[in-house]
């Protein structure tokens, strides 16, 4: 079974603009974006982890990745993979740091992406 992780924005999260990290969990249920690639694999989300907030950097993320793997090895649990939320990929300015250091970091395949639900207009179709 793929374990998985996902990354997400604290800004996002924390004013309610993806309650309940509802599109991630969604397109994961469904097979759908990033998520697609496990239609033929059994896969479950061990873990969603704030990137840190706007006001943390790199190490934050990095940091709070290590404390999630402390906390899952004492429930017997491995990670296989981490995406990064369709959240920050889209919209945050500090993506490419995030990104670069969690592939130097994480030790597991990343992934930059979750979701396909943000739209590409505000007002248009």
């Amino acid at each position: 079974m793929k374990k998985i992780v996902i990354l997400k924005c604290t800004m996002i999260s924390d004013q309610n603009l993806c309650p309940g990290d509802a599109k991630c969990l969604v397109a994961f249920s469904r097979k759908e974006g990033e998520f697609e690639r496990y239609k033929s694999d059994d896969a479950a989300i061990v873990g969603i982890m704030s990137c840190g907030g706007c006001e943390g950097n790199k190490t934050r993320v990095i940091c709070s990745l290590a404390l999630l793997k402390m906390h899952l090895s004492a429930l017997k649990e491995n990670v296989d993979a981490v995406h990064i939320g369709t959240c920050i990929m889209k919209f945050c300015p500090r993506k490419d740091d995030i990104v670069a250091a969690v592939k130097e970091k994480a030790g597991v395949e990343v992934i930059e992406g979750s979701h396909p639900y943000a739209p590409p207009t505000v007002f248009g179709s």
